[in-house]
């Protein structure tokens, strides 16, 4: 496989809107590499952007930064199946004259997908959901990377998040979460046109040819109708995916595209929630390309949710910060997140 300057891009988007579909469609194709969820890139660039003379100690030390463990057991280094041996004799090659994004793309040039024929590797994907908030730091960071945006109805996505015990079960807080994603896309599109693709969960599920044309074109790569083979290989997938994981979170990769989870929100919701999710995420369910139930402002429904929008956007504002934080105050944040959330659904599970 011939070694180049791949060009990097993000897969960005709330949990549970297509992202691993979509990064696992690309995967699949032959000139794309797009490993599983594994958020280092933020964290090291805080050690290591500014360094342009690299040597093997330090080398040394960005594998050993790389492969630390964190915060939750869906991100385990072993889950990449690098290929150490050629990612050493790579990452040699690289000194001493490189950069940050070079050394940090031979990992992911080094990790082995389970879909068989790769050639010439031309693009690095990077899907971390948690990273949907840090696009603007990220294109600073990677200034000619690019970034496809993936939403899914918010109503459809609150019906599916609070399924899982990772975010708080709470309709309005995740109606804002969304609508603060959506708001950040959508300027971000206004001032990087040419390096944003925003695409629809639905869209893909239903027409998956044309919608993976697309980010092809985007991203400048012929389309291959062999990403829609992804689920030949799904008995593979449990190799870098923990098998009890894989069928909590991600059973749907094991089967082609189905669009049986699309529009649960009409027969499952409440009028009063759809409301209310209406009202939160406001105008940018439109400019996602969504269509509101109920477009009246309602006080009451205002009052109710302007505590979970003020509590979500401190949350927001305090994982931004987190990020400049020292290594181990940045670790113990993220591990008080997911107890905070289980805090959450036992309470919730009390008031049923």
């Amino acid at each position: 496989m011939g070694k180049g300057k791949p060009q990097l891009f993000f897969i960005l988007g709330r949990p549970r809107s297509g992202t691993t579909l979509l990064r696992t469609l690309l995967d699949a194709h032959p000139q794309v590499k797009v490993p599983p969820e594994y958020p280092v890139v933020l964290q090291l660039y805080k050690k290591y952007g500014r360094i342009r003379q690299w040597d093997e100690t330090t080398l040394e030390e960005f594998k050993k930064d790389f492969r630390s463990p964190l915060s939750s057991k869906n991100w385990n280094y072993n889950f990449l199946r690098i290929d150490e041996r050629q990612l050493n004799v790579d990452l040699k090659s690289l000194l001493p004259n490189t950069t940050f994004e070079e050394v940090f793309k031979c990992f992911y040039l080094n990790y082995t997908s389970v879909i068989p024929g790769k050639e010439v590797i031309t693009h690095i994907g990077d899907k971390n959901p948690i990273f949907a908030t840090h696009a603007f730091r990220l294109h600073k960071i990677f200034p000619n990377a690019k970034f496809i945006f993936i939403f899914r109805d918010y109503r459809d996505n609150f019906l599916s998040v609070k399924r899982f015990r990772f975010e708080a079960p709470v309709l309005a807080l995740q109606a804002y979460r969304w609508k603060y994603v959506a708001r950040l896309a959508y300027q971000f599109s206004k001032k990087f046109p040419l390096q944003t693709f925003i695409a629809k969960y639905e869209d893909l599920t239903r027409e998956p040819e044309k919608i993976l044309t697309q980010i092809c074109n985007f991203l400048g790569i012929p389309y291959d109708g062999r990403m829609l083979d992804y689920s030949a290989y799904s008995s593979k997938y449990s190799e870098f995916v923990d098998l009890e994981l894989l069928n909590q979170f991600h059973s749907g990769l094991q089967s082609p595209i189905q669009t049986s989870s699309s529009g649960k929100w009409i027969k499952e919701m409440k009028e009063e929630e759809i409301k209310t999710a209406d009202q939160v995420v406001g105008r940018y369910a439109e400019r996602i390309g969504y269509l509101r139930a109920n477009k009246k402002f309602h006080p009451i429904t205002w009052i109710k949710t302007t505590p979970w929008q003020l509590y979500g956007f401190v949350l927001y504002q305090m994982m931004s910060m987190a990020e400049f934080l020292p290594a181990s105050l940045r670790h113990s944040f993220s591990m008080a997140l997911p107890k905070l959330t289980n805090t959450y659904h036992k309470w919730f599970k009390k008031q049923k």
